[in-house]
C-alpha cells in the first residue's frame, strides 16, 4: 500500500506519453510512478521484470532432456522470416541439438522465404518439410473487415505444426518469437508438448539479429511492415489503419520498445501506414486473395 500512496499515482492531464514506450493516454492508462510517466504495461515490466538468463536457462533444461528421446529433438518451427532464421542458427550452434524444421505454407509465403528456408536448411545441415495449406478464406475474411488476421494465422500454423510434434512423438517445438510467454520462455501444451520462444533468452536487438543473418545465406524480400516472410501483413495493415488510424502491431512494437529490442525511432518507422509495391498486390490475386485497395 505504500508503494501505491507514494510513488503509484494515477495522472489525470491529456495526452501524456510514456517515457519507456510509444503508448499514451489514448491507447493506455499513464500513471506517475517513481518521478516518470509510464504505462501500465511498462509498471507491470518494472514490478514483474523479465530474466534473459532465467530464461535461457529454462530452454537449456527442457533441449538437454528432449536430446536423449529421439532421433529429432524437438521442431523448429520455419517461416524463412529473420527471427525464425536467427532462432534455428542459435538452436543448432549453441544449443547443438538435432531439428526437424516444418514450415506450413499457407499459400502466402514469399518466394524469397521459402529460398531462405531452403538455404539456411541445407546451410546447418538439418532436415526440413514444407506443409502446404491455403488460408485463403481466412484471409479475406479478416483483412474484407478491416481486422487483423494474424493471431487467427498463427493459431492455425501452431496446430499443424503441433500435429507433425504429436505424430512424431517429439515433446518441443522451437519458435522465432522474441517476446516470452509473461516471465518465462515456456508454455505446456496439451498433449506433453511444450513451446519454446528461443529469442525470450537472448534480447537480441533488431540490429544484433540482422548482423546474425548477414553471416547467413538470407535475403532480406522487403515486404512491409515487421515482417520478412508474408505478403498479407504489408496489405492487411494498410487496411486496418482505413479503420483504425494505427497499426495492429502496435502492442507489439511497443512491446519490443520496452524491453529494449528496438529503438523508438526504428519503431516508429516500422508503425507507419507501409506503402505496399502493386505487384504484392497482383501476386495475392494471383494466389487467390483479391484485396480491394
Amino acid at each position: 500500500m505504500e508503494e501505491n500512496s507514494r510513488s503509484l499515482k494515477i495522472s489525470n492531464e491529456e495526452e501524456l506519453k510514456c517515457e519507456i514506450c510509444l503508448n499514451t493516454s489514448k491507447t493506455s492508462k499513464i500513471i506517475n510512478y517513481q518521478g516518470k510517466n509510464i504505462c501500465m504495461e511498462c509498471y507491470y515490466s518494472i514490478k514483474y521484470p523479465r530474466d534473459p538468463q532465467k530464461m535461457k536457462k529454462e530452454i537449456e533444461d527442457i533441449l538437454k532432456n528432449t536430446k536423449k528421446k529421439n532421433k529429432y529433438h524437438c521442431i523448429m518451427a520455419l517461416s524463412g522470416g529473420k527471427d525464425s532464421i536467427v532462432a534455428l542458427y542459435l538452436l543448432v550452434k549453441e544449443f547443438k541439438v538435432n531439428p526437424l524444421c516444418v514450415t506450413v505454407d499457407n499459400n502466402y509465403i514469399s518466394d524469397e522465404a521459402i529460398e531462405n528456408c531452403r538455404n539456411i536448411t541445407r546451410y546447418l545441415n538439418v532436415d526440413w518439410i514444407v506443409l502446404n495449406r491455403d488460408f485463403t478464406e481466412l484471409f479475406k475474411d479478416t483483412i474484407s473487415r478491416g481486422e487483423s488476421p494474424c493471431r487467427k494465422c498463427s493459431e492455425r500454423i501452431m496446430r499443424e505444426v503441433w500435429r507433425v510434434a504429436k505424430m512424431l512423438n517429439i515433446d518441443v517445438i522451437v519458435t522465432g518469437h522474441e517476446l516470452p510467454f509473461g516471465t518465462s520462455s515456456l508454455k505446456r501444451l496439451e498433449g506433453g508438448i511444450t513451446v519454446v520462444r528461443l529469442l525470450a533468452g537472448y534480447k537480441l536487438t533488431d540490429e544484433e539479429r540482422r548482423k546474425i543473418l548477414k553471416e547467413l545465406p538470407w535475403k532480406d524480400p522487403k515486404l512491409g511492415g515487421y515482417t520478412t516472410n508474408c505478403l498479407v501483413l504489408a496489405p492487411a495493415i494498410k487496411e486496418f489503419y482505413k479503420k483504425y488510424g494505427y497499426s495492429f502491431e502496435f502492442r507489439r512494437i511497443c512491446a519490443m520498445v520496452r524491453y529494449g529490442l528496438i529503438d523508438k525511432d526504428k519503431a516508429l518507422q516500422l508503425l507507419k501506414c507501409p506503402e505496399v509495391p502493386e505487384k504484392i498486390y497482383e501476386e495475392l490475386k494471383r494466389r487467390g486473395l483479391d484485396i480491394k485497395h
